[in-house]
């Protein structure tokens, strides 16, 4: 068995070193939260690369979720839903039924007036919407702003919850990696003549 321990211990060797590094790498994204000193001076990597860049972390994902995900049209339609709608035009409609009762209209010109005020009132509403509703910069800050004040470990759980699975891949293509190596190194070293 001890004839065979050159050829499996280096493979072994380094898939535990890739699989620890890379897990130790992907660990440092976060921690340290605060920076460490020894006396006064920092220690490298401390804070943890987002706790260090965490405003523009935030600030590169509001610009995204501006551009592609929730711009300003879409605050309008957000609030205009078909429910919404619906509600609106029933309003107008019972509005409207009240109106002519009082003044006594026919039915024929009431359901045209329904019509009529329930189509614009919602085209109405969405102009005023769209208008002074936030506009894209407003809901860059707004989501910036939330993401800067999200406690690092809240953050950290945050991007764990959605890339764990990534990550665990990460750490396992670490290990293949290393264990790639430690055959090259065996093949290298015990199995090619030395000169």
């Amino acid at each position: 068995m001890e004839s065979w321990l050159p050829f499996i211990l280096p493979p072994l060797i380094g898939a535990l070193i890739g699989a620890v590094t890379n897990d130790v790498a992907i660990r440092m994204l976060f921690r340290p939260y605060a920076p460490m000193y020894l006396g006064k001076w920092q220690l490298p990597f401390t804070p943890g690369l987002i706790p260090r860049e965490r405003h523009h972390i935030a600030e590169s994902i509001a610009d995204t979720f501006v551009a592609h995900v929730f711009g300003n049209n879409d605050v309008a339609e957000l609030f205009l839903t078909d429910k919404v709608k619906a509600d609106l035009k029933i309003k107008v409609d019972e509005l409207i039924g009240k109106l002519g009762g009082m003044l006594n209209i026919t039915e024929p010109m009431l359901g045209m007036a329904r019509s009529m005020a329930g189509n614009y009132l919602i085209t109405e509403i969405g102009k005023v919407a769209a208008q002074t509703g936030e506009d894209s910069e407003q809901i860059k800050l707004r989501i910036q702003d939330k993401i800067d004040n999200l406690d690092v470990a809240t953050l950290e759980e945050l991007v764990m919850g959605f890339s764990r699975k990534q990550f665990r891949h990460i750490t396992w293509f670490g290990a293949l990696l290393g264990f790639m190596i430690g055959v090259v190194q065996v093949v290298l070293y015990q199995l090619l003549p030395l000169v």
